[in-house]
């Protein structure tokens, strides 16, 4: 009597691991669409702050961070898997954030992994546009960073005198790859004044902690954006306040006492 239970058990088993087999590595359903992201939106960003921090012509130098996560990168073949990774790198990113706000305030954007390039370019100008108000920014990142955004720190030679390089982030840091492009050396995108310190790069370790990676203890980053900020003070200026938009001038026509329309009509006329 036992043997027949067990086979159908066996059977039903099985039929189930190939079902499972089936839908996750043979034929698994295609990823779902995910909608381009508005990096004006807050709930675009994994990370950001609640408050705007100050500008730099109001408190002096301070140093953004624009952190790229591969916890970030939006995938999913269901609804719900794709939310379970959007909370996941919610999570992940301010668990960073509590390490690297020793340097300043994190900004980590959200992006689709089929265009990743396209929405990190954006929210990086977005950022720079919105958010930075002149303050010196680092690029900190445990993945490859795109092309896109990249060459948009060439674009912009204002930033440049206030850019303080990357802090490469990993259990093993040295083997985390920053550009997508193996031939092209990252320090290509460093201005010189990283290059003739030699802080261009600056390695920061992390350790795992319930399935998720912290910056490890002595990982020192605020000494490395302490020395940052004294070069700004010593060696940069920064941005003066934007005037704003021109206000519309009202112009009044001046003219002589008696001068009067019907008077300009008449003399017209005659003319």
């Amino acid at each position: 009597m036992k043997k027949p239970a067990f086979w159908i058990a066996s059977a039903v088993i099985l039929i189930g691991l190939g079902a499972w087999l089936w839908r996750t590595v043979i034929s698994p359903p295609p990823y779902i669409e995910v909608s381009p992201l508005s990096y004006t939106d807050y709930a675009s960003w994994s990370v950001i702050p609640k408050e705007t921090p100050p500008a730099v012509w109001k408190d002096g130098w301070a140093t953004d961070v624009f952190l790229v996560e591969d916890a970030s990168e939006l995938k999913g073949r269901t609804g719900a898997q794709l939310d379970r990774k959007e909370q996941k790198a919610r999570l992940q990113g301010r668990l960073l954030e509590d390490g690297l706000a020793a340097i300043g305030p994190v900004y980590a954007p959200l992006y689709r992994a089929d265009a990743k390039g396209d929405d990190l370019s954006r929210a990086f100008l977005i950022y720079l546009r919105n958010h930075n108000q002149g303050r010196a920014v680092v690029i900190a990142a445990d993945t490859a960073l795109p092309d896109a955004l990249l060459s948009e720190l060439e674009l912009e030679p204002e930033l440049m005198d206030r850019f303080g390089g990357f802090y490469r982030i990993g259990k093993d840091p040295e083997a985390v790859l920053l550009t997508e492009t193996p031939d092209k050396s990252i320090e290509a995108y460093c201005p010189p004044h990283l290059m003739e310190r030699s802080a261009c790069v600056i390695d920061v370790a992390t350790v795992r902690e319930k399935g998720f990676s912290v910056l490890a203890p002595d990982s020192a980053v605020g000494e490395s954006a302490e020395a940052f900020n004294n070069w700004l003070a010593a060696n940069a200026s920064p941005m003066a306040e934007p005037l704003g938009d021109l206000e519309e001038v009202e112009i009044v026509d001046i003219r002589r006492p008696g001068d009067t329309d019907e008077r300009r009509s008449k003399r017209k006329n005659r003319d």
